[in-house]
Order: C-alpha cells, then structure tokens, then sequence
C-alpha cells in the first residue's frame, strides 16, 4: 500500500510514525508548505517519539504536483481544519482513500459534501477520531455494550491543556479556520459520548473566555432521558506547565472505572480493586491500523463512519451555542 501525508506538523508526524508500523504499508511522499526537519513539531501528547524517518521519502510543496507524479492508494490529511473539505474531495476525485484528521470539518454542510465525494468516487472516507482507538476508552466502549457491570449510571469525561500558541499566522489563533475550542478539542470526548451511547437528545454547556475572547473552558451536560448523567469538560486554561491531561469517571451498577490520563482501575462493588490489561500501542496507531485493513476489506466499517464524524461536528458546535 502506497500512502502520501498531506500537512506536516505535529500530527504529520503522528500520522508518519504510525504508518510506518504497519506492514505492508510505504510511506512514499509527504505535501508539507513548510520544511521538514527530522523532529516532529511539539505536541500536548508527550508519549509520541519526537524522532521521524524520512528515508526514500519524497517531499512536495505542491499538493498537484504530488498527486500526479505519486501512484498513491491512500493519503492522510494533517492540514489545519479549514483545509479538510477542500483537500479530502480533491483526494477522494483523484481515486485515493482519504484518513482525514478530526474535526471532519467546520461545519455539518462541508461535512456532507465530503461524504457525497466520497460516495461518488466509491473510496473510503474515515475521520481520525483516535479515542474510539485509545486502549481504555475501547476498554470502556467494550465493557459498557457487555453490561459486565450492569447498567451505566453515570459517565464524567474531562480533557484539560494548556491553550495553543496564538502568534499571528497561527491558525488557531483565528476560530474561522480552527473552529475554537469546541472543535479542537471538546469534540474528542463528545464523539466518544456518540460512539458510547449515541446522539444526546440535547447539549446544555457553560462556557468561560480567554483574555483575547474565545471559549477558553466548556462544560457540557448532555441529555439521555432519565439515566444516565453525562458530562465532558474541556479546558484550555491551564498553565503551560500543567501538560495535557484526558480522564474519566464511569459509574456501573455494580462497578465504577476511573482512568486518570496514565492508569486504568475499576472497583468492583465487591470490594476488589483491579487494572484490566489494555493492548499496547496508543489511539493513533490502532486507527491507523484500522484504517488500513478497512481500505483492504479486512474489517467491517464498524467503529466510525462519516456520517458519524459529521455528527460529530454538529454536537460540538451545539455546545458552543447552548
């Protein structure tokens, strides 16, 4: 499988890394506007290695160019999120399968366009929602379909950085193209929400601002009828040197999960205390695992469609509005 990387910053080298543990897999070119070092820019997940390999590796300023001259299968799309709609239906009309970074898009109307592309050009479209892939929270989606524990009776999710540097040709810095907070950061933990129990059938959210006037601080409650309670928090408040940090409370009927960013404990109603062993290897490099086999008709499509990214999108500007 020939694959190309479209954008280079930190989750361009995300992407490369895990790519590059997969088998069968060549990583034959990258499209970046920007040199490319040999050090992934700086990100808020510090276990991703900082080191890439660019070894028979052809680098391209000119996304046209590359399309052309590069017999590719597959491309994954690391642009800002402003970019994803354009550059996805002109990859998906080009024939190629297309691994898109999450957000889909900045809203649900780009969001169909690219699932129509994709339809029309009969080529796989996958949104890199990495918390559906993440060992504990495919621990948690597993043991809550099973009903091990009974019935869910509450569920916290809380995702808490440092904001993103907001020089002036950062852009973050400018919600028309990054979408803010809510779709950089809250949608992790809303799409997982949608993944574990469906669409709420409403988001009520409070909201604080940063010193230049974005949210800076989300927290929403999201509405399942009589049970469960569900809530996701997402912060950019925090000083530098807090980090990155994404946990969970999951209250059972006979259990409660806690998982603090690093370790995953459950403690049983009956007084035992116990870490469920957890695959090795982080949410990137299972999507992009599945991604892979999926484009190769080993797997079902049954861990995230578009129209579910889309959806999405459309929870997480529902809290911005709420």
């Amino acid at each position: 499988m020939r694959v190309g990387i479209i954008g280079f910053g930190f989750m361009g080298g995300v992407h490369l890394n895990a790519w590059q543990q997969v088998e069968g897999v060549e990583i034959v070119s990258i499209c970046s506007s920007r040199p490319i070092g040999n050090k992934v820019k700086e990100g808020n997940i510090s276990s991703v290695s900082s080191d890439i390999n660019l070894v028979h590796v052809k680098q391209y300023r000119d996304l046209n160019e590359m399309l052309k001259k590069e017999q590719l299968d597959a491309v994954s799309i690391t642009l800002p999120t402003h970019l994803h709609k354009e550059v996805s239906i002109q990859c998906l009309e080009a024939g190629l399968h297309v691994l898109c970074e999450k957000p889909m898009a900045l809203n649900t109307k780009d969001c169909e366009a690219m699932i129509d592309a994709a339809q029309q050009a009969g080529k796989e479209l996958m949104v890199a929602h990495c918390i559906r892939f993440w060992p504990a929270y495919a621990w948690l989606k597993t043991t809550a379909d099973s009903k091990i524990y009974g019935t869910l009776r509450s569920a916290e999710f809380d995702r808490r950085t440092y904001a993103p540097a907001w020089s002036g040709d950062s852009w973050f810095s400018d919600p028309n193209k990054s979408g803010g907070l809510a779709l950089d950061l809250h949608i992790h933990d809303l799409d997982f929400i949608q993944h574990l129990l469906g669409r709420p059938r409403h988001i009520e959210s409070r909201h604080q601002l940063l010193d230049h006037g974005q949210v800076g601080f989300i927290h929403s409650q999201l509405d399942y009828g009589e049970a469960p309670y569900v809530s996701a928090t997402a912060s950019w408040l925090m000083p530098e040197s807090f980090g990155f940090n994404m946990k969970y409370t999951i209250v059972f009927e006979k259990a409660t999960a806690l998982f603090d960013g690093e370790s995953l404990r459950v403690f049983h109603c009956d007084g035992s205390v116990f870490e469920p062993e957890l695959p090795a290897g982080d949410g990137y490099l299972h999507q992009i695992k599945y991604f892979s086999d999926l484009i190769q008709s080993k797997v079902e499509k049954t861990m995230i469609t578009p129209e579910q990214a889309a959806t999405s999108v459309s929870m997480a500007l529902e809290s911005t509005s709420s």
